[in-house]
Order: structure tokens, then sequence, then C-alpha cells
């Protein structure tokens, strides 16, 4: 069966007259292998968040191409104002000259690379991480770009865990086996695993 290479998806939620309220045009793009290929998707364990850790991260792979996005880096301070929603938190302590607290609900770290290319970025959030190895951005806590998969390799990839630097994240779902998927994190070029 062949694969789609177009396909819209429309929201959920619907206006009063039953309607969408919004939809996406989703387009294959050369270097996904349809599919069939590398399929990697990666959650950063949960910690205690700092002012200088990240909370969450993800990262997906599909064929050459991986996506990634680090999460906000709450302070916690969002108590003091009471608000309803985060628009309004924001609003709040920009008028009362609380910058930190704005900036903690607003940082939001993401972009697009390739494998090939080293696991450099070609598109991010930030134009600053542009041509940056994928791996600096996600090392939250430590300056160490060490990439290590840890598990058993005759276990699923649900048991395994990578460690980048010194974070440690669960790998939900991968096409390889532990051994090439270190392998590809070693080698930081991608070949025909």
């Amino acid at each position: 069966r062949t694969p789609f290479n177009t396909w819209k998806e429309w929201s959920y939620a619907t206006d009063e007259n039953g309607q969408s309220y919004y939809w996406e045009k989703w387009e294959r793009i050369t270097g996904d292998e349809l599919g069939q290929g590398l399929r990697l998707a990666m959650r950063k364990k949960k910690q205690v968040p700092s002012r200088e850790g990240c909370d969450d991260a993800i990262l997906v792979a599909v064929g050459d191409h991986f996506n990634y996005i680090v999460g906000r880096q709450f302070l916690d301070l969002h108590t003091r104002y009471g608000a309803s929603n985060m628009v309004e938190l924001v609003d709040l302590a920009i008028q009362n000259g609380d910058r930190d607290t704005a900036i903690s609900y607003l940082s939001l770290a993401g972009g697009h690379g390739t494998i090939s290319s080293g696991w450099k970025i070609d598109c991010a959030l930030q134009p600053w991480q542009h041509g940056k190895r994928v791996f600096d951005c996600l090392q939250c806590n430590t300056c160490n770009e060490e990439v290590k998969v840890i598990g058993s390799s005759n276990v699923g990839c649900i048991s395994w865990e990578v460690l980048i630097g010194n974070d440690s994240w669960d790998v939900y779902e991968c096409s390889l086996s532990r051994e090439k998927l270190q392998q590809l994190f070693l080698s930081r070029k991608m070949s025909r695993l």
C-alpha cells in the first residue's frame, strides 16, 4: 500500500456551526523514507526544574529529518499574581516589572534539522541556534556532548534510556536496534542502518 503524500488534518474542536476551527495541510518531504526507515521518539525524563535547567524536551526523527522542542523554564513565581490564564499572568508580570517570570512563561526552544548534516539544526525558533548540533541545544544541565544509549538489547526500545550529557531520556519509539541507535548518535552522520 502506497502512503499518501499530502493530507489534511481538521481540528477536533468545532464552532457553533459544526465547522472545524482550523485545518492543517501535511505533506511528505524528501528524506522521510515514507515512514519506513528510521523512526525515533524520545522524551527527557522529568527532573526538578531550576533556573539553569529545562523541565521537558522531546526529540523526534523520521528518515533523515529530526524535530526537537525544549519546554519552558518556569521559575515557579506565578502564584503571586493569581492570574486565571497564561496571557494574564505574563501581562501582570510585565506590569509589575517581573521580567524573569514573564520570560520563563514565554521561553520555548524548538527546531528542525537533518541527521545527514551531523544532527545540525537548519531552522529554529531562536535564529542563533541555526547550524548548531541538536545535542548542544538539548543539554540543559551540562556542557558534555556525549550521547549514550543504555538498556538491554534483548528487550524492546521502551526499556532503553538515552543519556545526553547528564540528562536522561526515555525512548518511546525506535525502529533501530539499541546498537544501531548508539552507532547513529556516535557517528553523527546518517547512514543506511
